[in-house]
């Protein structure tokens, strides 16, 4: 999927990781039932959530219950004869210990398990156990799946409804038919990743995330997100863009994730790169090295013009036919996958070029989003930990450094992330930790790629007999660490402190 911000179709020179829709567990819709059942199809959702310390991840996990909206489907292609699916939103059960559901006729809560989640696009599939699918139809009669329409026939101006369970009462909740105001390629709120998202006037409230959105009694898309600053300015994934990807729930590494910067054309810098006034395309100002677009045939300074026919305008969008409208570009990466075929005009040192290939997958952010623990280790008395977008909201308002200075930066070798100390424990023997809670450059001379790398690096130093290992922090300051030690004080800390870990379970994850 590609990672360009849209923003950048108006704004240039750096990338703002801009989250202005803070995403709902979304309530909400409505519209007259297709049929009176409709309150034992749309569900309630209650899950009992994992909230781990990001910058500390060595804590144990506070638990949150999160409620949400889901309803039920049926998709024979992806889940052949199978019974009780549920889809809600990712943000809603990711991470979750349990899931139970309910509905607007009673009050008995059902279990539920999570049989695939896509983070990326904020969106989940529960089945209901065996057991407890008999027991709810004993009492509601047989499941109804909602059919799945086709979102990519919506236009602006049309009217849509949606169902749910928002926050202030116990029942299921509608509201008055909204009308489609925007369509456009923009920023997930939940995972920061560029999809297609569909506005809509429709009342929606905290709760109501999960819910269906129908057209014409036919699912067209499920509630997630609203602008808290503004008046019923409220977001729906649209439906096609989970059906795409039910097929790869299971493989989610075929989800093409390109990460580049572009700017649009203006007519200075079209002066500069000899290209005329009414010429079209955006300008490639970086690309991370042998990373999915490198690998592709992407350089740094190419002026994208064109993308499987569809000509590229100044700004990044296109003329794209299913959905009748200009659309950023990106949208034609995210309908693909890896290994699909993909063509691309250039123009390089003045030159026209075709690029004929097949997608590749692409590398991770410099400061990604995750939604699992975080990987870190303790040694020597020295809590490391690899900085994550999750990890800055944690840290508050000591987060703040390193939102403004890597948030918006792009990796310069692959695989390369930000490791910062987050704690410095009492044992090591320093009275104030302050300045040295700060990302780790270097092990002696060598420069830190990741955390995997700097674990390993000091691994390597403690195998070959060496006593000590000096780390080089940003800000020009120095830490030491005692290796020959390090076990026996490390022991320590665990004992004192209960940390049932002193490294991410089962392998530092990519």
């Amino acid at each position: 999927m590609l990672t360009v911000p849209n923003c950048l179709r108006r704004k240039h020179f750096f990338v703002i990781f801009f989250s202005v829709a803070l995403f709902w567990a979304l309530p909400c819709w409505s519209a007259e039932p297709t049929e009176e059942s409709i309150d034992t199809r749309v569900l309630r959702i209650f899950a009992v959530k994992k909230s781990p310390y990001y910058h500390k991840p060595w804590k144990s996990p506070d638990f949150t219950q999160v409620k949400g909206s889901g309803f039920f489907f049926s998709d024979e292609k992806n889940f052949p004869n199978r019974k009780g699916l549920i889809l809600t939103n990712a943000h809603t059960v990711s991470m979750s210990e349990s899931v139970q559901i309910s509905n607007g006729r009673e009050k008995r809560r059902y279990e539920a398990k999570l049989i695939g989640i896509c983070n990326s696009a904020d969106f989940a599939v529960l089945e209901m156990e065996p057991q407890e699918l008999r027991s709810y139809e004993e009492r509601n009669g047989e499941i109804k799946p909602l059919e799945l329409g086709d979102s990519d026939s919506l236009r602006v101006g049309d009217k849509v409804l949606g169902w749910g369970y928002p926050l202030g009462g116990e029942r299921i909740s509608k509201s008055e038919a909204g009308e489609i105001s925007r369509i456009e390629v923009s920023r997930y709120a939940y995972s920061q990743e560029l999809w297609l998202m569909v506005q809509a006037s429709l009342q929606q409230n905290q709760g109501n995330s999960g819910g269906p959105v129908l057209k014409d009694g036919k699912v067209v898309g499920i509630s997630f997100q609203g602008m808290k600053i503004g008046d019923r300015i409220n977001y729906f994934i649209p439906i096609n863009l989970v059906k795409n990807l039910l097929s790869v729930l299971n493989e989610q590494d075929r989800i093409p994730h390109w990460r580049y910067m572009v700017q649009f054309m203006f007519p200075r810098i079209k002066e500069y790169f000899n290209l005329g006034a009414d010429h079209g395309g955006i300008l490639v100002d970086f690309i991370i090295p042998d990373g999915g677009p490198y690998q592709f045939g992407i350089r740094k300074d190419d002026i994208l013009t064109e993308i499987d026919g569809h000509p590229i305008d100044n700004y990044g969008d296109i003329y794209f036919e299913p959905l009748g409208q200009r659309v950023y570009f990106a949208e034609i990466l995210n309908r693909k996958r890896v290994g699909d075929p993909l063509r691309l005009k250039v123009v390089r040192d003045s030159k026209v070029i075709e690029l004929n290939g097949s997608v590749t997958s692409g590398l991770p952010k410099l400061v990604p989003k995750i939604f699992t623990t975080a990987n870190y280790f303790i040694l020597g008395g020295v809590g490391f930990v690899e900085l994550t977008s999750n990890c800055i909201e944690n840290m508050g308002k000591s987060g703040e450094s390193f939102q403004y200075r890597y948030q918006n930066e792009f990796p310069k070798k692959p695989r390369q992330k930000i490791v910062i100390i987050s704690e410095i424990f009492p044992e090591y023997g320093l009275v104030d930790t302050t300045g040295f809670l700060n990302h780790v450059l270097k092990v002696g001379d060598r420069e830190v790629l990741n955390i995997e790398h700097l674990y390993n690096l000091l691994e390597e130093l403690r195998v070959k007999g060496e006593k000590k290992a000096l780390l080089e922090l940003s800000g020009n300051m120095r830490l030491p660490l005692d290796l020959s030690n390090a076990a026996e004080l490390d022991a320590q800390i665990k004992n004192k402190y209960g940390i049932l870990y002193m490294k991410t379970p089962n392998g530092f994850f990519q």
